[in-house]
């Protein structure tokens, strides 16, 4: 691994962690004061900022050593990782699929580097990048549709605006129309994340190589 993809491991990685642990100690304190017991609005603040603050102890102990190992993790690990950070992604992008779309095509360029640094070929790198797209594409579908779903149950104005576009009437995406809708944009959205992220594994696996692997996104 260059000095340079390792320091970019090393940036993504070190910003990941204290995001992460931020948002689980904040999300964790937020959810016990809603389902179980008050909370202070301090104390909810405090857990906050004590997950970043584990999240920046966790960097300094083990950030290089995640960088050196991290194409050789547990992909169990790296798929719960994944789905977590999508988690966050919707939430802080309040529920547009910027954010998931993002971190879909990062799974991407993660497994066509992983697959080249373990040695495979072309034929295999193709199988396994086409295998996370579809994960992909999957999620990021997945994590839209609800939010699309409950934007035709609420007046918005982003709902008003795209009836006005489309040259519908008041309601009108309110029933089976609607329903149509959010389905085929979330096919859409599912194609083109699927389409991104394996092009994104395509062009990680080529690069650096002093085979380019043509055809890799010929087969499979």
């Amino acid at each position: 691994m260059s000095r340079l993809e390792r320091a970019i491991l090393g940036l993504a990685i070190g910003i990941a962690c204290p995001l992460l642990t931020f948002v689980v100690c904040w999300w964790t304190a937020a959810a016990f004061n809603l389902w179980v017991s008050p909370l202070p609005t301090g104390v909810i603040v405090a857990a906050a900022l004590a997950g970043f603050g584990l999240g920046c102890l966790l960097d300094a102990v083990f950030l290089r050593r995640w960088a050196n190992g991290f194409y050789a993790s547990d992909p169990r690990l790296m798929a719960v990782l994944y789905l977590g950070l999508s988690v966050i992604a919707v939430g802080l992008c309040m529920g547009i699929p910027a954010g998931t779309f993002a971190l879909g095509i990062a799974a991407g360029v993660y497994r066509g580097r992983r697959e080249y640094h373990r040695g495979a070929d072309a034929v295999a790198a193709a199988s396994a990048c086409r295998r996370t797209a579809i994960v992909a594409a999957f999620v990021t579908a997945g994590a839209a549709l609800p939010i699309g779903l409950l934007a035709l149950q609420s007046e918005t104005q982003i709902l008003r605006s795209l009836e006005a576009a489309l040259g519908l009437g008041s309601n009108r995406l309110g029933g089976i129309g609607g329903l149509s809708l959010v389905g085929v944009l979330c096919l859409l959205l599912a194609g083109m994340q699927y389409g991104g992220t394996r092009t994104a594994g395509c062009l990680a696996f080529r690069m650096g190589a002093s085979d380019p692997c043509q055809g890799i996104s010929n087969h499979g």
